[in-house]
């Protein structure tokens, strides 16, 4: 269990120039963003532009804060994301653009499809709730990412803009809301 407060997140430019990263977490470690297993992040959008491309990667996004995000993809199909909504899935190497009403932050999964998959999921659960984290499929790892609030595993709590990244959980951690808390929870696992 590794808790990494926001302070220190790695911040680096995007794949493709046209903006800032902030980098939470990623496998294996000194790993680049041509040679990741996973790797989750957290970015700043303040205007329309392609994404970066990355072929045999599965992605999930979501807006955290600001205005709604539409994605625009070459295969026709159109999303739009608003703040507070659930991640969309979609391949990294679909050319998207994207368009905004206003700058906005978001959180984003990416996993190798070939070695590892991945599940990610909105929370805002209710104060006290408990939720298990339980071992799934043979070596998973659970990351919180906590956006408002505290969220707390086991004895640790995670304060807003922190997560908690869970390489070797036991089964039986369990993720507790704080009042008015709210997050993102991803599960990784490496594939066959």
């Amino acid at each position: 269990m590794k808790l990494i407060p926001a302070e220190a997140m790695r911040r680096m430019p995007w794949k493709n120039g046209g903006g800032v990263t902030t980098e939470i977490a990623i496998a294996p470690a000194g790993a680049t963003l041509d040679n990741f297993d996973w790797r989750i992040s957290t970015a700043r959008v303040d205007a329309a532009g392609p994404f970066s491309r990355f072929a045999g990667i599965d992605r999930s996004l979501a807006v955290i804060a600001g205005g709604p995000l539409t994605m625009h993809r070459a295969d026709g199909k159109t999303v739009t994301l608003a703040p507070g909504e659930a991640p969309a899935r979609f391949p990294g190497e679909v050319d998207v653009h994207a368009t905004l009403d206003a700058p906005l932050s978001d959180f984003n999964v990416m996993t190798r499809r070939s070695t590892w998959a991945h599940h990610a999921e909105r929370i805002a659960p209710a104060a006290g709730e408990r939720r298990a984290l339980p071992c799934e499929h043979p070596g998973m790892q659970w990351l919180v990412y906590c956006v408002q609030g505290v969220l707390t595993v086991g004895t640790v709590d995670v304060e807003q803009g922190a997560s908690l990244w869970l390489d070797a959980p036991s089964g039986h951690d369990t993720l507790v809301a704080h009042i008015g808390s709210t997050g993102y929870l991803v599960g990784m696992w490496p594939v066959a």
